[in-house]
């Protein structure tokens, strides 16, 4: 995720060729949509560890909470509601709302299930 970042913020254009460099309005929109949409990739890293985590070990339904939840529920929303609340660019928002979203979930389920997981022995006193 780390490497991704470097290379979408440093060398955009790089990345955008891949796909076609038609005009320059073109290549300013693409190096726009790229530099807002994925503002905050790097926190899936830690969905997709949280997720992989809830599967090893034996929590399959927090395992596809925490996927789903982004997936399925979080963007189509996030992006029907900033299309009809602002306008069609602004939806690229719906990205680094939404990874920022998915990431407090993967932590408030992580830390919610951490000590049912990992329960802690209490120190008898003697």
């Amino acid at each position: 995720m780390a490497l991704a970042i470097v290379v979408f913020k440093l060398c955009p254009m790089a990345v955008v060729s891949l796909f076609g460099s038609e005009s320059e309005l073109y290549n300013e929109f693409a190096v726009m949509c790229m530099r807002i949409f994925l503002m905050l990739v790097v926190a899936n890293g830690l969905q997709y560890c949280t997720s992989i985590f809830f599967q090893s070990v034996g929590k399959p339904v927090l395992a596809s909470v925490n996927t789903f939840s982004k997936q399925i529920f979080l963007v189509p929303l996030a992006m029907m509601l900033l299309s009809h609340f602002m306008g069609v660019t602004d939806v690229l928002w719906a990205g680094p709302l939404t990874d920022g979203l998915a990431c407090l979930i993967s932590i408030v389920l992580l830390r919610g299930n951490w000590n049912t997981i990992f329960p802690v022995e209490t120190a008898k006193n003697s």
